[in-house]
C-alpha cells in the first residue's frame, strides 16, 4: 500500500456576516394632552376669601385683647390689689375707731349714770332745806314765837321747792306745785290764824317727807 500524502487542511473561509439592518428611527409618540385645569367654581373662590378674612380678623381680635390686657386689664388688677390692700387697712382702722366708740359709749353711759345720780342728790339735797325751813318754821309756832320768824323760815323753804319745781317734770312737779300752794297757804295764816298755820304745816311736813321717798325710789 502506497501511503497516501496528507492533505493539508484548508482553510475555512468565513463566511460573510449579513450587515444588521439600521435601526428605525424612533417616532415619537405622541404626548398626551393634558386637561386644563377646572376653573375655580365662583361659590369655592367665595368661601376661600371668607375663609382668609376670618382669619385675619380673628388674628387681629387675639393681637388686640393681648393688647387690652397689656394696657388696661393688667394695670386695673394692679390697682385692684392696691385698693383691696387699703380696703384691709381701712376695715382695721373702722374696727379699731369702733371699739374705741364702744369704749366711749361705756364711759359716756357710766357718765350719764352719775350726772343722774347727781341730779337726784341735788334734787334731795334742796328738798331736805325745804323740810329744814318747814320744821324750823313748826318749831317757832310751837314755842309761841314771832310770826315774822317762822315766815322767814318759810319763804326759805318755798325757793327751796321753787328750784325743786324747775328740776322736775311731770307728776313730780304737779306734786311740788302742790307742795307750794299748801306752803303759801301756811304763810297767809301765820298771824290771823296760827292754829291752822301748824295744821297746814304738818301737811306740808308729810307731803315733804312723802317727796322724799318718791326721789330716793323708796
Amino acid at each position: 500500500m502506497s501511503e497516501s500524502t496528507p492533505v493539508p487542511p484548508t482553510s475555512a473561509v468565513p463566511e460573510p456576516t449579513p450587515a444588521s439592518p439600521e435601526p428605525a428611527p424612533a417616532v415619537p409618540k405622541p404626548t398626551p394632552a393634558v386637561p386644563d385645569p377646572m376653573p375655580a367654581s365662583p361659590s369655592k373662590s367665595r368661601w376661600s376669601r371668607v375663609l382668609r378674612w376670618t382669619t385675619g380678623l380673628l388674628v387681629v381680635f387675639a393681637l388686640g385683647l393681648g393688647a387690652t390686657w397689656m394696657v388696661q386689664v393688667r394695670p386695673l388688677r394692679q390697682q385692684v390689689a392696691v385698693l383691696e390692700q387699703e380696703q384691709g387697712v381701712l376695715q382695721a382702722g373702722i374696727a379699731e375707731l369702733q371699739a374705741q366708740v364702744t369704749q366711749m359709749e361705756a364711759v359716756r353711759a357710766e357718765n350719764v349714770a352719775l350726772l343722774v345720780g347727781q341730779a337726784k342728790l341735788d334734787q334731795s339735797f334742796t328738798l331736805l332745806k325745804a323740810r329744814v325751813g318747814t320744821l324750823q318754821a313748826q318749831l317757832i309756832l310751837s314755842a309761841g314765837g314771832e310770826a315774822q320768824d317762822a315766815a322767814k323760815a318759810l319763804v326759805s323753804a318755798d325757793s327751796q321747792l321753787a328750784m325743786l319745781e324747775q328740776a322736775l317734770a311731770g307728776s313730780q312737779q304737779e306734786d311740788v306745785q302742790i307742795l307750794r300752794e299748801r306752803l303759801a297757804l301756811a304763810i297767809g295764816e301765820l298771824e290771823s290764824d296760827p292754829f291752822a298755820a301748824r295744821r297746814d304745816l304738818e301737811v306740808l311736813a308729810n307731803g315733804l317727807d312723802a317727796m322724799e321717798k318718791a326721789l330716793s325710789g323708796g
